[in-house]
Formats: C-alpha cells, sequence, structure tokens
C-alpha cells in the first residue's frame, strides 16, 4: 500500500495519538506507583505484575512511536503502530470485571482514530486487529459471565448474545469507518485534484505573463534597434551597437558579425563579449565553417551543423553552443551573425526566432547603409576618376575657409594637347590617361590635402599644411610620374603625355588662390608645357 499525502488532518491524528499514548503511560505510572505504595487499591495485589507488564508495553510502544515519527519512517511501519495500539487497548480491556463492558469503547476509538488513514485500508485492517484483540479478550474473560448470573440468570446464552452483540458492534463500527474513510480519501483525493488543476491554472497564467513580459520586453528593445538604425548611417558603428544588442537579449558569451564582401571574401566587421579566437578569422574562411555554410544556405544554424573539426575548435576554446543567422536581403548576401556560449543547448527555439527578426531588420538597415554610403560616394566623388568632385571642393572650403585663417595652397593640373589624344586614339583611351593621372593625384593626399576633379583634364590639389617650396617639389614629382608613364592605344600603339601645373598660395580665400593658380596654369602652358609655374615668379626655384 502506498502512503497518502503528507497533510494537516493526518498530522493532526498523529498528534493526538501521542498525546493520548503519553496519557494513558502517566495513568499506568500513576497505578503502578498506588500499588507499590500501599494496599489501598480495589485492584487485588495480584494485579501488580500485570499491571507493570502494561505499563512498560505502553512506554515501549510510546519510545517506538517517537522514534518511528521522528524518522519519518511510518509510511513503512505503520502495521506495527496500529498493532501496538490495539495490543494495548486488550491489555487494557484484560483489566476489566466484566467481559463485556465499557471498556469496549476503546476499539471504537482506535477504530475511527485510524479513519484519517495513514495508507489506504489502514481502517479495514485496524478494524480486524481489533476483532482479534476482542476475541482474545474474550477467551479470557470467559469464565466471568457466572458473575452476572444474578442479573442476567446462570444461561450461558445470554453471555454469548452479549459478546455477539459486541463483535458486531465492532464490525458496523469497521464498516462505517471504512467506507466513511474512504469517502474522506476521495473528498480529499478531489480537492487535492482541484488544488493541482488551480496550481497548474495558476502556473500556466504565470508562464504566460512572463512570456508576455519577455516577448514585449523583446518587441520594445526591437523598436530601440529599428530607431537606432533609422538614424545611424556608418557600418562599423551600426554592426558594433548591433553585437552589444545580440548578446543582450540571447546572454551569449560573445557576438561577432561577418560581412561578404562584393568578391565573396568573409570579413569580420563587428564583434562584443569576450575575446574571440585569434585565428578565428582565418577559420571561417574554410569553405566547412558554419559562418560559410550559413552563408550558402541562407538558413539558421547551430553546433549541429558543424562539422566536428569546427566542434573540436570551439570546444577548445570553451565553447559549446554556437548559432549562425544570415543577414541577406531580396538580392543580396550581406553576411552572418555568430553566437556562442559555453553551456550546452543555449541558444533554444524562441531566440533564435528573435535573432532571426533582428537579423531581417539588420539587413535591411545594412543595406540602406550600403546604399547611402555609395549614394554619398557618387554625390562626392568623380564617377570615372574616384577623385571627389566640385560639390565635395565647395563643402570642403565651407569647412576650410571658416575654421582656419592659414594660407591655402592650390595646384592645378591640366593635361598637354589631351584633346589630340581624344581626337587621334578615342574616348576610351582618353579615359585611361584620365584614371592614370587620377591615381597618381590620390597617391599623394594626405589628411590635409585632396584632390579634385574640377573638370575635363583639369585637376586640382588644395593643401593646408605646406609651403610653396614643399607644393613645387610636389608638382615636379607628379609631373615626372606623369612623363615616365607609357600608354597603349586599343590597337597595342605606345604613347606618352605630359602635364602642366600652376601653383598659388594665399589666405584670401579660394577664389583668390585658384585664380592666381590658374594664371600660373597659363604661363606654364606659354612656356612651352611640362612644366610647373609658382604664381609671380619669372623663374621656378631650382
Amino acid at each position: 500500500m502506498m502512503a497518502q499525502p503528507n497533510n494537516g488532518k493526518i498530522q493532526l491524528r498523529l498528534t493526538i495519538n501521542l498525546r493520548l499514548h503519553q496519557l494513558i503511560c502517566l495513568l499506568f505510572l500513576v497505578l503502578v506507583s498506588a500499588l507499590a505504595l500501599g494496599h489501598t487499591s480495589p485492584y487485588p495485589l495480584s494485579l501488580r505484575p500485570y499491571i507493570t507488564f502494561v505499563f512498560l508495553f505502553s512506554l515501549a510502544g510510546l519510545v517506538l512511536k517517537e522514534f518511528v515519527y521522528n524518522r519519518q519512517l511510518l509510511s513503512r511501519y505503520f502495521w506495527l503502530i496500529d498493532l501496538i495500539d490495539v495490543a494495548t487497548a486488550s491489555f487494557i480491556y484484560h483489566m476489566g470485571f466484566f467481559p463485556v463492558n465499557y471498556l469496549l469503547v476503546l476499539y471504537f476509538f482506535l477504530i475511527f482514530l485510524s479513519i484519517r488513514e495513514i495508507v489506504p485500508g489502514e481502517t479495514y485492517y485496524v478494524t480486524l486487529l481489533s476483532l482479534v484483540g476482542f476475541g482474545i479478550n474474550v477467551a479470557f474473560l470467559w469464565p466471568n459471565y457466572q458473575l452476572l448470573a444474578p442479573v442476567y440468570g446462570p444461561n450461558p446464552l445470554i453471555y454469548g448474545f452479549f459478546v455477539s452483540s459486541a463483535l458486531a458492534c465492532l464490525i458496523v463500527v469497521g464498516v462505517f469507518a471504512y467506507f466513511y474513510a474512504k469517502s474522506d480519501f476521495q473528498l480529499a483525493r478531489n480537492l487535492q485534484q482541484m488544488l493541482d488543476e488551480k496550481e497548474a491554472a495558476l502556473k500556466e497564467t504565470y508562464l504566460t505573463h512572463a512570456n508576455l513580459e519577455e516577448k514585449y520586453a523583446f518587441f520594445y528593445t526591437l523598436t530601440l534597434i529599428q530607431q537606432f538604425l533609422l538614424e545611424e548611417m556608418d557600418e562599423t558603428n551600426l554592426l558594433t551597437r548591433i553585437t552589444d544588442i545580440v548578446q543582450g537579449i540571447v546572454g551569449s558569451y560573445s557576438c561577432a558579425i561577418f560581412s561578404l564582401d562584393k568578391d565573396d571574401t568573409i570579413r569580420l566587421s563587428a564583434a562584443s563579449g569576450k575575446q574571440l579566437p585569434p585565428d578565428l578569422y582565418e577559420f571561417v574562411q574554410r569553405p566547412d565553417s558554419l559562418v560559410a555554410l550559413t552563408i550558402k544556405s541562407q538558413a539558421i544554424h547551430n553546433e549541429a551543423s558543424a562539422s566536428f573539426a569546427e566542434r573540436n575548435y570551439w570546444a577548445e576554446h570553451n565553447i559549446h553552443s554556437l548559432v549562425t543567422v544570415p543577414l541577406s536581403t531580396k538580392n543580396n548576401k550581406l553576411g552572418v551573425i555568430l553566437a556562442t556560449s559555453p553551456q550546452n543547448f543555449s541558444f533554444d527555439q524562441e531566440q533564435q526566432e528573435q535573432l532571426m527578426i533582428i537579423a531581417n531588420q539588420v539587413s535591411l538597415a545594412l543595406e540602406n547603409t550600403r546604399l547611402h554610403k555609395e549614394t554619398k560616394l557618387m554625390a562626392w566623388h568623380d564617377s570615372l576618376t574616384g577623385l571627389y568632385n566640385r560639390n565635395y571642393l565647395n563643402i570642403f572650403l565651407s569647412i576650410v575657409e571658416d575654421s582656419t585663417s592659414n594660407r591655402l595652397g592650390c595646384m592645378i593640373f591640366d593635361l598637354d594637347r589631351f584633346k589630340v589624344v581624344n581626337d587621334t586614339y578615342g574616348h576610351t583611351t582618353g579615359d585611361m590617361v584620365l584614371k592614370k593621372l587620377a591615381s597618381i593625384l590620390a597617391k599623394h593626399t594626405t589628411p590635409g590635402r585632396i584632390a579634385v576633379r574640377y573638370g575635363g583634364e583639369e585637376f586640382i590639389m588644395l593643401d593646408l599644411n605646406s609651403s610653396v617650396e614643399e607644393l613645387y617639389a610636389l608638382g615636379e614629382q607628379i609631373r615626372k610620374e606623369v612623363a615616365a608613364q607609357k600608354f597603349w592605344t586599343t590597337a597595342g600603339e605606345e604613347f606618352s603625355i605630359t602635364v602642366s601645373c600652376g601653383i598659388a598660395l594665399d589666405s584670401t580665400g579660394f577664389d583668390n588662390v585658384f585664380a592666381k593658380a590658374d594664371t600660373a596654369l597659363y604661363q606654364a602652358k606659354d612656356q612651352g608645357r611640362n612644366q610647373v609655374v609658382i604664381y609671380d615668379s619669372v623663374e621656378t626655384p631650382s
């Protein structure tokens, strides 16, 4: 038999049982003491050993009960406790003068007390023990029926009738207690089931509420992400901030974003959290890496999709969980988000879905950022040569002229007889010459010096930090590099070209310095081209 749930009613029953047993022991102690001190007891002295035995038996039973209760062994040894109780009642009953008397209530009390069953069927067990104990009492007390002769007559059948009635009462009480215990157990089980259902419903409600709060927090975070993505136009700042956000949402050990360049090269663009392995960049270049697999399949993956070699690689760095999410739009593959964790199976389905939502938002923002960058490049750069155009020149001048009073150096370069090149070899060859000159100029730019295609074959360089001598030396170097450059036409014909340069240095604004440099340029043209002239200089410095 299995123990019933440990509830307050059973604890109350056990407490009453202990207190009653303690009371019985105390009464027998008093009785034993009275018999030992005098001869005033109504019981004959021959009962002393019997009463002493019952006292010691009750005391031993009390000690055993205390041991079983304290060690929480009641569900296993309940039968022994009930046996001790019934045996104690039988010994007490044996002290009765009449064979059927008021002490029968001791058995009734034990049966009713067992209604709060420790295990199912205990009441049935106590009833059987009571019938056996009462039967033993009847057997020992049967000779006393003759004492009832003055009242009921000497016929033993009358005594038998009372004995049978007592047995019947025990059976009736036992059956009544058994069905009452059964109904009580069923009621308690139903109540417990209702409580369990209520607790389950409350738990489900709590989990639902917690889930809703988590989703609300995520969507609130997603709103902040969207706002940030709309405002941030710098790709590096955008990706770095996203790695921090992803790490906070999924609780990852580290997070990294790999970008896919136009030549399909995988590049580490941003990272946060714990330091990534130093050779990770080389590892993800492998075609069987999880990052490469994610780019190829455009699907989310975890450590289960990683190769044996990659799992060992991450295990060496104490990483046991991975998740990779593709960054892509309808037409472009942009990269991969990688999140790691030292715990096994860290990223559940809900977190992976959240990462996919974030990845979709980041992909759109990343594409917009790159389009914005390309648009800015188109707006500020010459489409043929890649140098700054006049739009950017105006922005540069607005900043420089407002923030500095230093002299502005201006160098104007113009290809000599460039029209002849176009007319002779075609515009394709002419574009090639323009690109080469632009690349030479770009090579000599610095943070304080910019190169601009001003128009046609005319280029200018603006400088904030150099002297006229330094500008002249630079102009000479560029002139010599252009003159040394060999070009070939589409037909394989070789030719070369020269460039003239005018230089001016002035602190009164761009318009003035440009006009002076332009004058110097015309002087260089007039003097035979392929030379550098400084404004107002008759002879160039040697």
